[in-house]
C-alpha cells in the first residue's frame, strides 16, 4: 500500500488501494493520485481551499467548549441509503442480510461495541472513543414511499471503472445528500491499468454536502467482516489518515489534526506491537503522550489489519461536522428530527412492511434440449411472500415457488416475466427477454468439415452469439479478410478500460465425424506498445455452453501478428494474418461441441478473425486461393435460395450438394465439373422447391470442401 500526504488544500477525496506492493515513503509518489485528482477540483473551483479552511477554523472552536470523553446524552442517528450498481445481470450484488451485517458492524465500531476492541493495547486505552453514533437504513425514499434504503441498478460504471471515472457510478442513483448519508457499492475500481484496484474512497465534508457527496465502496469489500466501510465513513465526517503527513505534526497544526493520534511515517498492514516508524522529538508538545510512541496500528484511519478504535480527538472532529450547521459543509441537517422523519429513521426504528421491486437471478444462461434452470427471487424493498413467474417454452410455463427450477425441452432462446408480493401489495412486473438459450441435442454442423468465412452476416447473426458486457463487441466488418471481403473484429483500439472482456461463440458441431481433429482459424492483432497484455482464449463446451473448458491461450507473441501500431490497426496484407491451429483429438467423438473465443483487452489495437475451419484442413489465403466469396441467400429463404461464388482460378473438379441435417444427399447443383475463372450465380434446385427444415450446402472445389447452413422457412 502507498500512502498519502495531503494538506489542507489537497484534501478533497480519499482513496484506498488494494495491491501487492510493499508500502512505501510517501514521498516517492504513485500513492493514491489524490493530489491529481484534487489539482482538478482546485482548478474547476479554487474557493474550495477556503471552503475546507472555514471548516476547520469552526472545528478549532467547537474543541474549546467540548470535552470528548463526556458520555452524549442523546445518540446521533444518521440516515443510510445504499445504492447497489451492479453488471451483467447482478454481478456485484449483495444481499440484504450482507448489508445489514454491515450497518450492524459499522454501529458495533463507531460505539466501540465491536468484539475486537479489548484487543487495544493499554498504552491507548485512555483516549478510545465511543462516538455515540447510529447508522440506519432509511425507511422513507425521497419520494416519501415505503423503503428498505436499499436501491438495486444495473451500469457499468460498476465494472473495470477507473479511479477518474469513478463518480459517474453516482449518477446512476443518487437521493440529497443533506437528508441522506449516499454509499455506492460497486463490482470494481482500477488505477489507470496499472495492477491496482481501489477499495473504496470518500469525499470530505469540506468540498460540499452535494450530489458527489458519500462513499463509493467495492462489494468484496462491502460486509460485517470489513472495515473499509468504517474507515471511509471517517472521511466522509471529515477524519485524515494518521500517517497523513509522515513524522510531522499530529496535532491542530497539521498532519491528522488529532493530538492523540501519534504520527505516523508510512500506511502499513502491519500490526508489530514494537512498529514506530517516527522519533520522539517529532510528537507535538500538544501530545498526551509523554514517551517515545509506537504507531497506533488500532486506528481505523490507518491501513493495518487489526483496526479497532477511534480516539477522543477523532470523536470531537466527527461530531463537530455532524452538529455543523453550514449549508455548505455541515452535516447537522441529517440527524434533526424532521428529517429523521422525513426519512423514516426516527423512533420506534422497526422494519417496514413495502411493496416489492421484482428482480431475479438464474443460475444458467445455456442448456441443451431436456436441461433445467433455477430461478431466485432477488426482489429487494421488502421480503416477498409471494411469487408469480412466467416461463416462455418452460415446463412449466408457471410457478408460485421463491426459486423453480425450469426444463427446458425445445431448442430457442426464451424470457421469463415475474411479479413478486407482500401484505402491502405486487410489485410491478419485471421480464428479461432471450435470457435462456436451448440447443438442440443435434450438432448445428454434423458433417465432417465445417468452414465459416462470415460472408453470410444472415448466418452470423443466427447463429453466432456475441457476449459483450459493455464497450465494443465482436462485429461483422468489410475492412479486411482472408478470403472474401467479410471478417469479424473488435475494434479494441477504442477500448479504454484494460480487463475488458468479450466473448464470440459458435454453432455447435459433430467432430466424431470429422476428417482432421482440429480447429484452424486465422487471426490479425496489432499491440500498440510492448507491454500491453492482450490475450484471447479459446474454451470448448460439449454442454451446449452450460459450462466451458480452456483449451488454447493466445498472448503476446502468439497472438501478435504484426508489429507494434500506434494507430488505427486494420490488416491490408496477407502476411498481416497467421492461421492457428487448435488440437481436438481430446475431444474428437464428441457430437455436439461449441467454442468460445474470448478476447481480454490489454491496451492494445485491433483484433480480426476469419476463416474457421472445423474437422478439416487449412483453406484460405494460403492454400485455397482460388475461390473467393461462397455466399447463400437469402438464408432463411422460402423454398429455394441462390449461391454465390466466385473462382480467382479454374476449378477442375467442381461439385455443390445439397444435404439434409441427417447427411443424406437431398438434390445436387453441381457434379463435378469443370469451372473456369470468373464470378456465378446459381439457384438451389429452383423446380423442386425444397421442404421447410434445416440443409447443408457442401461446396467441393478440387477436393477442398466448405459447409454452410441453409434455411428453409
Amino acid at each position: 500500500m502507498k500512502s498519502i500526504l495531503l494538506s489542507l488544500s489537497v484534501a478533497i477525496s480519499v482513496l484506498i488501494f488494494i495491491s501487492t506492493t510493499n508500502a512505501q515513503n510517501p514521498e516517492q509518489g504513485n500513492w493514491c493520485y489524490t493530489d491529481e485528482h484534487q489539482k482538478h477540483l482546485i482548478e474547476q473551483d479554487p474557493s474550495l481551499i477556503q471552503q475546507h479552511q472555514e471548516l476547520e477554523d469552526y472545528i478549532l472552536n467547537f474543541k474549546k467548549n467540548y470535552n470528548a470523553s463526556d458520555k452524549k446524552a442523546a445518540t446521533i442517528i444518521i440516515p443510510v441509503v445504499i445504492h447497489n450498481i451492479t453488471h451483467d445481470g447482478g454481478i456485484a450484488y449483495v444481499s440484504k442480510a450482507t448489508i445489514d451485517a454491515q450497518i450492524q458492524a459499522m454501529n458495533d465500531d463507531f460505539q466501540r461495541l465491536n468484539a475486537d476492541a479489548i484487543n487495544t493495547r493499554s498504552l491507548f486505552l485512555p483516549y478510545v472513543a465511543d462516538l455515540d453514533i447510529e447508522f440506519r437504513l432509511a425507511h422513507l425514499d425521497p419520494n416519501g414511499e415505503c423503503t428498505e434504503g436499499i436501491v438495486r441498478k444495473e451500469s457499468p460504471y460498476s465494472y473495470n471503472t477507473s479511479k477518474s471515472a469513478a463518480e459517474n457510478v453516482k449518477g446512476v442513483s443518487y437521493w440529497d445528500s443533506k437528508k441522506y448519508l449516499n454509499i455506492w457499492v460497486i463490482d470494481e475500481i482500477e488505477d489507470n491499468g496499472d495492477g491496482t484496484y481501489i477499495a473504496g474512497y470518500a469525499q470530505f465534508p469540506g468540498n460540499g454536502i452535494n450530489s458527489t457527496y458519500g462513499i463509493v465502496i467495492v462489494d468484496q469489500n462491502f460486509g460485517g467482516g470489513s472495515r473499509t466501510l468504517t474507515h471511509e465513513v471517517g472521511h466522509c465526517f471529515n477524519l485524515y489518515h494518521t500517517f497523513q503527513s509522515g513524522c510531522s505534526s499530529n496535532c491542530d497544526g497539521g498532519g491528522d489534526r488529532c493530538c492523540d493520534t501519534p504520527p505516523v511515517f508510512e500506511s502499513s498492514f502491519n500490526c508489530d506491537n514494537n512498529r514506530n516508524t517516527c522519533s520522539t522529538d517529532a510528537v507535538d508538545v500538544l501530545s498526551p503522550y509523554s514517551s517515545d510512541v509506537v504507531d497506533q496500528y488500532e486506528n481505523y484511519m490507518s491501513y493495518s489489519n487489526c483496526q479497532n478504535m477511534f480516539s477522543l480527538d477523532q470523536k470531537t472532529r466527527m461530531l463537530a461536522t455532524l452538529n455543523n450547521t453550514s449549508t455548505s459543509t455541515g452535516l447537522a441537517q441529517l440527524s434533526t428530527s424532521g428529517n429523521l422523519a422525513f426519512t423514516g429513521t426516527a423512533d420506534p426504528y422497526t422494519t417496514p412492511i413495502c411493496k416489492p421491486i421484482a428482480d431475479f437471478s438464474y443460475n444458467k444462461e445455456y442448456i441443451c434440449e431436456g436441461g433445467n434452470v433455477t430461478f431466485t427471487d432477488e426482489s429487494y424493498n421488502a421480503t416477498p411472500t409471494g411469487w408469480a413467474w412466467t416461463f416462455t417454452g418452460g415446463s412449466p410455463g408457471a410457478s408460485g415457488a421463491s426459486s423453480p427450477t425450469i426444463t427446458y425441452n425445445n431448442a430457442g432462446t426464451y424470457g421469463v416475466t415475474y411479479s413478486s408480493s407482500t401484505s402491502a401489495g405486487s410489485s410491478a412486473p419485471i421480464t428479461k427477454n432471450n435470457i435462456i438459450t436451448v440447443s438442440s441435442l443435434t450438432a448445428d454442423y454434423p458433417g465432417p468439415i465445417t468452414y465459416e468465412s462470415f460472408e453470410n452476416t444472415t448466418t452470423f447473426n443466427n447463429e453466432w452469439i456475441i457476449e459483450n458486457p459493455e464497450g465494443l463487441a465482436w462485429e461483422s466488418t468489410t475492412a479486411a479478410a482472408t478470403t472474401g471481403s467479410r471478417s469479424v473484429r473488435i475494434r479494441n483500439y477504442f477500448t479504454s478500460e484494460v480487463g475488458e472482456e468479450d466473448a464470440l461463440i459458435s454453432p455447435s458441431y459433430d467432430l466424431s465425424t470429422a476428417v482432421s481433429k482440429t480447429m484452424r482459424f486465422k487471426v490479425a492483432f496489432a499491440k500498440k506498445v510492448s507491454t500491453d497484455t492482450d490475450r484471447m482464449i479459446v474454451y470448448y463446451s460439449t454442454n451446449c455452453g452450460e459450462s466451458w473448458s480452456l483449451k488454447s491461450v493466445l498472448s503476446n507473441a502468439n497472438l501478435t501478428t504484426v508489429a507494434n501500431q500506434t494507430s488505427n490497426f486494420t490488416p491490408t496484407l496477407s502476411s498481416h494474418w497467421d492461421e492457428k491451429v487448435v488440437d481436438l483429438s481430446s475431444i474428437g467423438t464428441a457430437t455436439n461441441v461449441r467454442f468460445k473465443f474470448l478476447f481480454k483487452s490489454g491496451g492494445g489495437n485491433n483484433i480480426y478473425l476469419d476463416d474457421i475451419n472445423v474437422g478439416g484442413f487449412s483453406v484460405g489465403i494460403d492454400e485455397f486461393n482460388n475461390v473467393g466469396a461462397f455466399n447463400i441467400y437469402p438464408n432463411p429463404a422460402h423454398s429455394n435460395a441462390k449461391i454465390s461464388f466466385s473462382l480467382f482460378k479454374n476449378v477442375e473438379n467442381l461439385s455443390v450438394n445439397v444435404k439434409n441435417a441427417l447427411g443424406q444427399n437431398v438434390t445436387s447443383i453441381i457434379n463435378g465439373q469443370a469451372f473456369t475463372s470468373g464470378q456465378y450465380t446459381l439457384s438451389i434446385d429452383e423446380q423442386r422447391k425444397l421442404p421447410a427444415g434445416i440443409y447443408f450446402i457442401e461446396f467441393n472445389a478440387d477436393e477442398v470442401s466448405r459447409v454452410q447452413k441453409l434455411i428453409i422457412q
